[in-house]
């Protein structure tokens, strides 16, 4: 029941983006049907820049109570990072994601992979997307062998979300192993509930307690007419808003 509660809460807090919360939601679901949720199948999102993916993955894993851990791969410039780098290395170290399960002591993070599509296919160490195969292949992640530290680890139970701009850049094995969801850009109609998430996020921020902030109906028209889709855009206009609400407290 908890767990169907934290869903309803984050379709509410993402109206845009229901089918890649019910997506990323189908093991935790599976947990209340036969008490254990078993492998995840990897979700890789796709949808426009500034849509929210991300954002409503964060959102999802951390209502949930999952760690989350979030990686730019389109900035990787080889898969080394991914893989862990062999003890004669001179910085040498163990794979990110060993790294993070054992950081939040948690067998399922989730770990968030941003712009795959970016990332480069051809590297003096190989290629990222071609990296990735072994950690999201329900055949592989099981033993997964960190170079560093030359022993196989099990990551099969790590809640992987991928988000991509473009699929055609994104390789066909990769994009095999995932569960693919289109994310649209939100309207207009999305603007007051995508709004209020925003203002708990800000209040979270400055640690100040829910409700803190408010927007009356002139703000929420204002949002509304100047919204044109990208969440990012949406943000910058909120923190102007609440921003110029402190300046008014302070002058009474």
């Amino acid at each position: 029941k908890n767990i169907r509660s934290h869903i309803h809460t984050v379709e509410q807090a993402c109206p845009h983006a229901l089918d890649a919360v019910r997506a990323m939601a189908q093991a935790d679901l599976k947990r209340l049907e036969w008490g254990m949720s078993g492998i995840a199948r990897p979700v890789l999102l796709a949808g426009p820049p500034g849509c929210g993916k991300s954002t409503v993955a964060r959102r999802y894993y951390r209502t949930l109570g999952y760690e989350v851990m979030a990686m730019n791969v389109g900035a990787m410039g080889d898969p080394l990072s991914l893989t862990g780098t062999h003890q004669t290395f001179g910085d040498a170290k163990p794979s990110t994601i060993v790294e993070c399960l054992a950081a939040t002591g948690m067998a399922n993070p989730c770990v968030i992979l941003d712009e795959v599509d970016k990332a480069p296919t051809e590297g003096r160490f190989g290629s990222v997307q071609n990296a990735l195969l072994q950690f999201l292949d329900r055949g592989e992640c099981t033993q997964f062998r960190d170079v560093f530290l030359n022993v196989p680890v099990d990551v099969s139970r790590v809640r992987w979300v991928l988000t991509a701009n473009d699929l055609s850049t994104v390789s066909e094995p990769l994009k095999s192993r995932c569960h693919i969801i289109h994310v649209d850009s939100p309207d207009t109609t999305h603007a007051p509930a995508l709004s209020l998430n925003i203002i708990r996020q800000i209040e979270q921020e400055r640690n100040l307690r829910p409700g803190w902030f408010t927007l009356d109906g002139v703000e929420q028209r204002v949002l509304a007419q100047n919204f044109t889709g990208d969440m990012r855009a949406l943000r910058r206009m909120v923190e102007i808003i609440v921003d110029q609400q402190v300046r008014d407290w302070a002058k009474c």
